[in-house]
């Protein structure tokens, strides 16, 4: 078979992982404390994004007291314990082996501090489809830019057929710096309409990104 893609860089959080109502309910604890009312997960969906600091704002937070570091540590002692039991996004595994067995080099692309992230790939068995897996060197949770840059030097994609698929405003922000074409699944962190003010091309599922973006049957 004829291979489409030269190389697939995946987003972890919402994408690979169906993480949404463990970030969500780690965010209401988080609102508990603070006396604010919880966020529905549609609420929540409409509003999460980059810089994490717009997005607490938008719940409700008065940041004036609070530290970026403080916040990123209280969410993850809240989400990390709950992550091992979070599965794969339904079809993402047919789409991993499909994407190996036509030679598409893959990799993890995240926000995810690395060492955590490299945890939560290995534990959901599919740490052998992936060339390399990029995370942060902290917990903030801010622009993965940087970290696709290195990605794309160390592995030579610049001028080769890549796809990225997120399920992010900003996975479309890092895809377009980075010269490669983007698949958006609203599925994950953002609602449909959130992904869709980007003006990319929006899917409701992996089942629906294999035809449309001609991806290894």
């Amino acid at each position: 078979m004829q291979k489409r893609w030269d190389a697939i860089i995946w987003d972890f959080n919402g994408t690979l992982v169906d993480d949404v109502d463990l970030a969500l309910a780690a965010v209401n604890r988080m609102l508990s404390r603070r006396r604010l009312p919880a966020a529905p997960r549609d609420v929540y969906r409409s509003v999460f994004g980059f810089p994490l600091s717009e997005y607490y704002a938008r719940l409700g937070m008065d940041l004036s007291g609070e530290t970026m570091q403080g916040l990123a540590d209280e969410f993850h002692e809240e989400y990390l314990p709950g992550l091992p039991k979070c599965e794969l996004q339904d079809g993402v595994r047919e789409i991993l082996d499909r994407a190996a067995r036509a030679g598409s080099r893959q990799f993890v692309l995240s926000a995810l501090e690395e060492f955590a992230l490299r945890q939560a790939v290995g534990n959901l068995g599919i740490a052998d489809r992936f060339v390399a897996i990029y995370g942060l060197d902290h917990r903030l949770g801010d622009s993965k830019l940087e970290r696709g840059r290195e990605l794309s030097r160390r592995h030579e994609l610049g001028g080769r057929r890549v796809l990225f698929i997120g399920d992010m405003d900003h996975d479309a922000e890092v895809a377009a710096a980075l010269g490669f074409e983007v698949a958006l699944v609203a599925q994950g962190h953002q609602s449909g309409e959130r992904l869709r003010a980007c003006g990319c091309r929006v899917l409701g599922s992996f089942r629906e990104l294999e035809s449309e973006f001609d991806l290894p049957k």
